[in-house]
């Protein structure tokens, strides 16, 4: 009897195993899902890239009997005083970015940036570690407390303004 050869196909035309394309599939999905998020992140973060509307500079001190009290940096007047049991929100919002600081080893003074971004955006920022809070997604009632804040440092900046070009 003579011997038969058996031919078998060429390794790459051997089927590939059904788990191997699950395999495949899924890793395509988790790569469009990357590049979807990283997309829409980009877009996020450049939808509030430009230059503040308005922006000032405050100063956060703890008081005497458990007070807060927030300052206009250039000129140290009290822009508002929370005496203890008030401002719940105010001062949740700066502990957390006073929180921050330490956290950084950051023991300098509390130095903010209040800004609005337009349409009704307000923002509270500690550039000493680039926190950045959006106070408008607490709510409005919440965000007016910081607007009124800011409202105060502008009319205490065009009054220092003032008063050095009258000099």
């Amino acid at each position: 009897m003579g011997a038969t050869a058996v031919i078998s196909p060429p390794k790459l035309l051997r089927p590939i195993h059904p788990l191997v394309w699950v395999m495949v599939l899924m890793l395509a999905v988790w790569g469009a899902g990357v590049f979807l998020a990283d997309q829409k992140r980009a877009a996020f973060s450049s939808s509030d890239a430009g230059p503040p509307d308005v922006s000032e500079r405050i100063v956060v001190r703890d008081l005497d009997n458990g007070a807060v009290g927030i300052f206009h940096a250039e000129s140290g007047a009290t822009i508002v005083r929370y005496e203890s049991g008030q401002g719940a929100f105010v001062r949740t919002i700066f502990r957390s970015l006073v929180r921050d600081r330490r956290v950084q080893g950051i023991s300098a003074e509390p130095v903010f940036i209040l800004y609005t971004l337009g349409a009704g955006n307000i923002t509270v920022e500690d550039p000493s570690t680039n926190s950045r809070i959006q106070l408008r997604a607490f709510g409005e009632p919440n965000a007016e407390h910081f607007r009124q804040m800011l409202d105060s440092a502008i009319i205490l900046s065009s009054i220092q303004h003032d008063s050095t070009s009258e000099k």
